[in-house]
């Protein structure tokens, strides 16, 4: 018997904890499609907007800022929830023992989790969004010609709404894609730092961000997030959310403090115009490599959390 990973053992977890748990994967989808449906129209889905058109582009590009925070937000907050009940039944006290017992190995649980708070959420996520966002575009927002307004009147749920001439042509935006603000963030500085050219000089030169790195740093803080509560799934029997948060907001000021104190060692400018104005590294500026591929050791950290969940799920599990 494999005691670290086999498909056939997993595929029988996988298939197990679906089937037990359906019911609650459906009411979690419902959540999903309300909450959605009521962000994306902005808590109110029965009152309309009517934009008038100056040039039609204006006005699909008007919506695209709106529908990217909107995704992004709310896959945050799903992924949040998931990853905070990813280890309810292992801190449960009727469902722990049985959870603990059954014949796989703590890897195959802990990959089983870590799909269903990464993968699985974010495939529904962009289904629901794009559907919900769909429907709600198609009556919610409405751009017309203020040629074509004849009118103005009011609707049996108090709101004004434009009436407009017979044949009137009327746009409704479109979600568009929300993966492409990665390119808005490529090309963009990401620190820069003191160089020395071929005569002796010393100059300033700044180091930009690649899509691969912007990518990269997006899985990596996605994954952090996702291990973070993940963690407090496995060590806090309650409220595990709540103390998550608490724990890591008070070592994150802590972490902060720290910096602020210790910032003069490693720039030379003043801590208050580093903070205003960006990363510059001067006085260690030899060690910070021309490229900003090294963020990528940053993996370092969520890899690190995966390895103190395995192990107390193992320590449970024995």
């Amino acid at each position: 018997m494999k005691e670290i990973f086999d498909i056939c053992r997993f595929k029988a977890l996988a298939w197990k904890y679906y089937r037990e748990n359906m019911k609650t994967i459906l009411i979690f989808l419902g959540v999903m499609v309300v909450v959605t449906f009521m962000v994306v129209c902005k808590f109110n889905p029965f009152r309309m907007e009517y934009t008038s058109l100056y040039t039609g582009s204006n006005y699909l590009d008007r919506y695209y800022g709106m529908f990217a925070k909107i995704f992004w937000g709310l896959l945050g907050f799903f992924l949040l929830f998931a990853a905070s009940y990813s280890f309810a039944d292992f801190m449960s006290g009727k469902k722990s023992f049985g959870a603990l017992l059954l014949p796989a190995s703590s890897f195959e649980k802990l990959l089983l989790a870590i799909l269903n708070s990464t993968v699985v959420v974010f495939l529904l996520h962009v289904a629901v969004f794009y559907s919900v966002a769909h429907v709600a575009c198609s009556y919610k927002y409405t751009g017309f010609k203020e040629a074509d307004k004849i009118a103005v009147a009011e609707s049996w749920s108090g709101f004004s709404y434009p009436v407009l001439t017979s044949g009137a042509e009327i746009v409704h935006p479109k979600v568009g894609n929300v993966f492409s603000v990665v390119d808005r963030f490529s090309e963009s500085s990401a620190y820069t730092r003191e160089v020395e050219d071929g005569t002796g000089v010393r100059k300033e030169r700044t180091v930009y961000f690649t899509p691969f790195v912007v990518w990269n740093l997006l899985i990596m803080y996605w994954l952090y997030f996702v291990f973070v509560f993940m963690w407090g799934s496995i060590t806090f029997r309650k409220r595990s959310a709540l103390l998550t948060i608490l724990v890591h907001g008070l070592f994150f000021l802590f972490l902060g403090w720290l910096v602020y104190r210790v910032g003069t060692v490693f720039w030379k400018i003043p801590r208050e115009e580093a903070m205003l104005y960006g990363l510059y590294f001067y006085n260690t500026g030899e060690l910070v490599p021309l490229s900003a591929s090294w963020l990528l050791l940053l993996y370092i950290v969520p890899l690190t959390y995966v390895g103190i969940i395995w192990k107390k799920l193992k320590n449970k599990q024995v």
